[in-house]
């Protein structure tokens, strides 16, 4: 019979046009990265010119130090492998993806994440973290992401450090090709 876990793991694998946006923000001097949670492998498969760590497990990984950590957590706990996760790690709800953004970042400088538009709009203590951590960009993907998510996503830039502004990008512009500086973009014809 399978977990409710496994009955959910198809549904909300990267998109691989996101996946290959998120890869290409991996700062250029990073070897290893970590893919906490990788489901089937779509950001996996597009990170072969690094020492890439992906567990099975999340709860089992043994926790060090990457140059980059790479995720789409699962956000509820219906979607999360929690056949290791000791009982004090298990949180309902959506803390469980908050829960592993914030273990992630402390086992690296850079992450890279997924994640739903609450982990910085539902919560002025997570957002203040995010932003003392490093908030560097914010890339809005747009509500037709996942097939089945009725929660908006947002990929979420972070560099332990970063101090300047904090930069907002459509993916569906980037996508196109469009800048915001561009006229037609604006015009109302």
């Amino acid at each position: 019979m399978k977990t409710e876990h496994e009955n959910f793991k198809n549904d909300f694998q990267t998109p691989i046009n996101v996946a290959r946006y998120m890869v290409s923000l991996i700062p250029n001097e990073s070897r290893t990265v970590l893919e906490p949670t990788p489901g089937l492998g779509t950001l996996v498969k597009l990170l072969k010119e690094y020492n890439v760590t992906a567990p099975e497990d999340y709860f089992l990984l043994e926790k060090q130090r990457w140059d980059t950590i790479i995720m789409n957590p699962p956000f509820a706990l219906k979607y999360t492998n929690i056949e290791n996760a000791p009982l004090e790690r298990i949180n309902k709800g959506m803390k469980m993806g908050y829960q592993i953004l914030f273990e992630c970042m402390q086992m690296t400088d850079n992450v890279i994440a997924l994640m739903p538009w609450f982990t910085i709009s539902d919560s002025d203590i997570r957002l203040k973290s995010l932003k003392k951590y490093g908030l560097k960009s914010l890339t809005a993907l747009p509500r037709k992401t996942f097939q089945y998510a009725r929660v908006q996503t947002v990929i979420i830039e972070l560099v332990r450090g970063y101090k300047k502004d904090t930069s907002f990008k459509v993916f569906d512009l980037l996508n196109s090709g469009l800048e915001y500086t561009e006229p037609e973009l604006f015009s109302n014809h």
